[in-house]
């Protein structure tokens, strides 16, 4: 569902995504930044797990 007066942006209502399998470990890894050469974590680091990972990006980047 995109917010009226941001269509052509990437803003949308989300609250129902708090709540859905790998949600803050797919926002956690989204933050951690620049690594440097270390070994980056992964979901299981913050709790997730790959699949619901991947299940709920795709989600978040269909623009549809």
């Amino acid at each position: 569902m995109r917010i009226e007066g941001y269509e052509a942006g990437p803003l949308a209502a989300g609250e129902a995504m708090l709540s859905r399998p790998g949600f803050w470990a797919h926002h956690l890894l989204g933050i951690c930044g620049d690594w440097r050469g270390a070994e980056r974590p992964g979901p299981e680091s913050f709790g997730g797990d790959g699949a619901d990972v991947d299940a709920l990006a795709d989600t978040l980047l269909d623009l549809g």
